[in-house]
């Protein structure tokens, strides 16, 4: 393992739950010896990814504005912001993007609707990896032997989340959701939420979701919800095909903000 690799697993240890880490904790997580956690972190430090703050280490301004830079300068945003707008314009619900990394599903842009509701998952924020519409999404658009080495490495987040410990049946809802084009959830991730989610084409994977409060689902068209959904990101996805071919996007966005109210 390369000294950057080992700086990398430092900075991946940080999450909301653990937003400070010492030194000592950093090395008996990742079984560093004492000199070379001291060393790695001040290299951390000194690229401002750290900073040494009330005995620890927290995350440093360098990443704010890395996140400044993946808003500004991310060639899909040209993309996906203009379909979530005029998703959230006509529905009025949440709407959220996600992205896959290294066995994580995370919040990446997020607008927010009209209807007062819990939502526990905003921008930056990491989504269980096999609850939500989102993350089931996601988990549909990997080929089968990424997904059973996702499955297979991760035991205990599955049980912790209730999931089924029998490939074959997990697999085969997996397929369902593939067939259908869309993943759905019902107050897994937050009590009277429903989340609809259609994927993205993106690398690595990525997908969209809307968020609508289950008394406010009850009363709206949700064949034509899912319908305007699908439609969406079935465009985006052309556009993004075209990205990857190297033209650019922005010469053929042809959304329009108009549209009917699906409620």
């Amino acid at each position: 393992m390369t000294s950057l690799t080992r700086m990398l697993e430092i900075v991946d240890l940080y999450s909301v739950e653990r937003p400070l880490w010492t030194a000592e904790e950093i090395a008996a997580r990742l079984s560093y010896s004492r000199g070379s956690t001291y060393r790695y972190l001040k290299e951390l430090v000194a690229a401002g990814l750290l900073v040494n703050v009330a005995g620890g280490y927290a995350p440093g301004p360098r990443i704010i504005e890395l996140d400044f830079v993946i808003r500004e300068s991310d060639p899909y945003s040209g993309i996906v912001l203009p379909v979530m707008r005029n998703l959230n314009q006509r529905l009025q619900c949440e709407v959220l993007a996600c992205r896959y990394y290294r066995g994580r599903v995370v919040v990446s842009h997020h607008f927010e609707g009209t209807d007062k509701m819990t939502m526990s998952y905003g921008r930056g924020r990491r989504m269980p990896l096999f609850l939500g519409a989102g993350s089931k999404s996601i988990l549909a658009s990997m080929k089968k032997g990424e997904l059973k080495r996702l499955f297979d490495a991760n035991e205990a987040l599955r049980r912790e989340q209730g999931i089924t410990s029998d490939w074959d049946a997990f697999f085969a809802d997996v397929k369902k959701t593939r067939r259908r084009g869309y993943a759905d959830s019902y107050a897994e991730l937050d009590e009277g939420n429903v989340g609809l989610a259609a994927p993205l084409k993106l690398t690595p994977y990525g997908c969209i979701v809307l968020v609508f409060r289950q008394s406010r689902f009850d009363i709206i068209d949700e064949k034509r919800v899912i319908g305007m959904l699908t439609d969406a990101v079935q465009q985006a996805n052309a556009l993004i095909a075209n990205i990857e071919a190297g033209e650019d996007p922005v010469a053929w966005l042809t959304l329009s903000d108009a549209g009917p109210s699906a409620a």
